[in-house]
C-alpha cells in the first residue's frame, strides 16, 4: 500500500510528512505557520539556532493544544452539568402528580 506522503518546506528545508486526515493545503498552512513562529523568535527574542527556534516553536504549539483541550474539556464539563440539570427537571416534572 502506497503511503501518502507529502513534502513541505520550513526555511528552505524540505521535509517529507506523513499524518493521517490531512492533506498538502492543511500541512503546507501548518508550515507557514511553523516557518512564521520560528522568524518571529529569530526577530523578537534574538533566538538565532534553527534548531532552539523549531523546538521553541513545537513547545509553544504544544502548549496552545494543550490549553485549547483543557478548555474544551471544560465547556463539555459545563454542558453535561447543565443537561443533566434538565433531565432532573424532567425526570421531576414527569414524576410529579398532574396539578
Amino acid at each position: 500500500m502506497a503511503k501518502n506522503t507529502v513534502t513541505v518546506e520550513i526555511k528552505g528545508i524540505p521535509i517529507d510528512v506523513e499524518i493521517k486526515d490531512l492533506g498538502y493545503v492543511e500541512l503546507a498552512d501548518l508550515a507557514a505557520k511553523v516557518e512564521a513562529e520560528m522568524r518571529r523568535l529569530q526577530d523578537e527574542e534574538d533566538i538565532i539556532d534553527t534548531l532552539k527556534q523549531a523546538l521553541t516553536a513545537a513547545l509553544e504549539f504544544a502548549a496552545q493544544a494543550y490549553l485549547k483541550g483543557l478548555a474544551e474539556g471544560g465547556k463539555q464539563k459545563e454542558e453535561e452539568a447543565r443537561a443533566d440539570q434538565l433531565i432532573a427537571k424532567l425526570q421531576n416534572v414527569l414524576s410529579t402528580p398532574g396539578k
